[in-house]
């Protein structure tokens, strides 16, 4: 049997440090959260080659006193934790008092420090974990420590290091996120001599985002502030027309520390749920604010990993956050942006062609679209129009759903209707609206005594939460009147409504409004088959339809669990004619392994999809001009619909202003 022996002290700061300590952005992320916690209101990170041979952190902290330097060195020394008691609430971004430790092990580590009230303050040398030098020194406030050649005690370590450019852009990535989670700390990132960020740490999200993401991004956001079961949730989400290829622009902070949340990633997602292109991602920035003794950090070394004490409250608050985020901002119509070549000293149209043609530059007639309003040249001030001072009142959901009402004059309530094509059940001609509901004091619900079991959410308790948390923009009193002046190409509907050319993609306003409508009439009904199908699934498949039968049913589709992994399928939802039982029933089982949720209908979104598509106007199709404005007059005045249930965009605008700016009437 080999000998037990203890090993030498070396070593085994060499593995603690390990466990900490898996590249520089791994001390750079140490170092800077304790400048955090320091309370700095400036931290200067610099790096040279990638932070492998230099690094520097420069705060404007607390500091460290003279004599409390050599300890603060010391595993396990931490001045955020007195006792077992306090890992139940931590507060603080480090804790475990071994960052300064294994970098030291691991390095040539320098450090100079002073408190405010300190005439002297303090300096350290220490070299693969052996202290060389401890004297006083003069030095500003704060602290600042120079880390030279990482793992130079460790070539093993060192050899997987990655080339320095992407080290240098695992640290920028680290950065950033810091940056995002402080707004009020004035971040500087210096990379090889040149300053590569630098936040303004006025306390805004908002410019930390423009700091460290760019105006372009930051320009697709729209604000997000909600709070729910005693979670606050505070940032900014994208908005669903910028769709990103990855997730990797998703990004959560709890009480301003980075995480990596699963439970987070599929609620925002499920805010998105209809409203996004398929195989597009959204963005985010959102810190979740909740009590300390809620969430678990203490779960890996890197604390990047967290444990929430009630993940399906976490999960609530995300969805109901961003959902209402998105329809707040709604009413962001997408704008077209004209643009044309000013003619500097001359306005007849002779020297402007000229100069045109000399420059190459696009015609006058030329139209360019962008994603965003973009500014012109030389922009006009246009007067803001009604539809930007619309007041924000708390209503139920559902009755958002409804279809606007139509004050038609009776030759108008004469003409063909468009009813059997796209307008929902209730009466198209009401003279009402819905009916208000005062919004009920703002009261702290306490979180459960235990924990629910996090797993999908119940459709009852999401539609019950829907019609008291989710707000929607108050309509009109009075419908905004908009005309149709014709269509192009047999697709767009081209109208003039508040100053502005609005253009509307018939086919995708159409199949928006038809997929509510399936929506809602989806679980009302369900038909028993006259023979009844008997499917054979496999042992992952059958489990899973057994394990949450409950959802399964409540979506309108009945089985009878054999005992030789087949299921009999003995009803569906009535709506549902194009797809075999087999095939619905294993698209469901795939659906429920993947861990899909069970909103309202979401088990049948792509067949809800395919529907409503299948039944909508089509694009090149010849549609009545009646059907046109009806259709018009409900995209128009119901700002839930702005994208079609595949994530495409259904209108957008062109304001008065900018067409006589680009025809010099401005």
């Amino acid at each position: 049997m080999p000998t037990i022996r203890l090993l030498d002290k070396s070593v085994a700061e060499l593995i603690a440090a390990g466990e900490v300590i898996e590249r520089p952005s791994s001390v750079i992320k140490e170092l800077v959260e304790n400048s955090v916690d320091a309370g700095a209101k400036h931290i200067t990170i610099e790096i040279k080659n990638g932070g492998i041979s230099y690094m520097r952190i420069t705060d404007d902290g607390c500091g460290i006193a003279y004599d409390q330097l050599p300890t603060a060195f010391l595993r396990h020394a931490t001045s955020k934790i007195q006792n077992g008691g306090d890992l139940v609430s931590i507060g603080t971004l480090g804790f475990r008092g071994e960052a300064l430790a294994s970098v030291a092990a691991v390095s040539r580590i320098e450090m100079m420090s002073r408190q405010a009230e300190d005439e002297l303050g303090g300096r350290i040398v220490i070299e693969g974990g052996e202290q060389t030098l401890h004297e006083q020194c003069g030095c500003p406030a704060g602290t600042t420590i120079v880390i030279r050649d990482l793992f130079y005690n460790t070539p093993a370590r060192l050899k997987f290091l990655k080339k320095d450019v992407s080290e240098g852009n695992y640290i920028s990535a680290i950065v950033d996120k810091l940056a995002l989670s402080n707004p009020g700390i004035s971040f500087r990132f210096i990379r090889d001599n040149k300053s590569v960020r630098t936040s303004t740490g006025d306390g805004t999200v908002y410019s930390a985002i423009r700091a460290v993401c760019g105006r372009q991004f930051a320009d697709t956001l729209t604000k997000s502030d909600y709070s729910y079961n005693n979670i606050e949730v505070e940032g900014y989400v994208s908005s669903p027309l910028f769709g990103r290829a990855s997730r990797s622009m998703q990004m959560f902070f709890v009480n301003g520390r980075y995480i990596k949340s699963t439970t987070c990633m599929a609620a925002l997602e499920e805010g998105y749920r209809n409203s996004m292109m398929t195989g597009k991602y959204p963005a985010c920035v959102l810190n979740l604010k909740m009590p300390a003794d809620a969430v678990d950090v203490n779960v890996h070394p890197a604390k990047t990993e967290v444990r929430f004490a009630y993940e399906k409250a976490v999960f609530d608050a995300v969805y109901l956050a961003t959902k209402n985020a998105l329809l707040l901002g709604a009413d962001r119509k997408k704008e077209i942006s004209v643009t044309r070549e000013k003619p500097k000293d001359d306005y007849s149209p002779e020297n402007y062609f000229a100069r045109t043609s000399a420059l190459n530059q696009p015609k006058p007639e030329q139209l360019t679209l962008q994603p965003e309003p973009q500014v012109v040249s030389q922009p006009e001030p246009q007067e803001k129009s009604q539809s930007d001072s619309v007041d924000i009142q708390q209503i139920y959901i559902e009755n958002a759903k409804k279809p606007v009402a139509m004050r038609s004059s009776a030759a108008e309530q004469n003409r063909p209707s468009a009813e059997g094509r796209y307008i929902s059940p209730e009466p198209p001609i009401e003279d009402k609206q819905p009916e208000k509901v005062e919004p009920a004091p703002t009261q702290e619900i306490p979180l459960p005594e235990e924990p629910p079991e996090f797993k999908y959410i119940n459709p009852d308790s999401m539609q019950q939460r829907a019609k008291t948390h989710v707000i929607v923009p108050e309509q009109p009193e009075e419908e905004i009147e908009i005309r149709v002046i014709g269509e192009f190409a047999l697709t767009y509907i081209i109208c003039e409504a508040e100053n502005q050319l609005v253009i509307i993609d018939k086919h995708a306003a159409h199949e928006r409004i038809r997929f509510e409508k399936l929506k809602r009439e989806f679980s009302q009904t369900s038909q028993l088959l006259m023979d009844e199908v008997t499917v054979k699934l496999s042992a992952e498949e059958y489990n899973a339809l057994n394990e949450y039968y409950e959802y399964v049913e409540q979506a309108g589709v009945e089985l009878m669990f054999m005992d030789d992994m087949t299921v009999r399928v003995t009803a569906l939802p009535s709506i549902i004619t194009d797809s075999s039982p087999q095939e619905l029933v294993c698209d469901i089982a795939a659906r429920l392994i993947q861990g899909g949720t069970e909103q309202s209908g979401a088990l049948f979104d792509d067949i809800l999809h395919t529907m409503a598509c299948k039944s909508a106007i089509k694009a090149h199709d010849r549609t009545d001009m009646y059907e046109l404005e009806a259709l018009a007059r409900r995209v128009y005045n119901d700002k839930t619909i702005r994208f079609c249930p595949h994530g495409r965009p259904v209108m957008t605008v062109l304001p008065k202003s900018k067409i006589e700016h680009f025809f010099l009437r401005s």
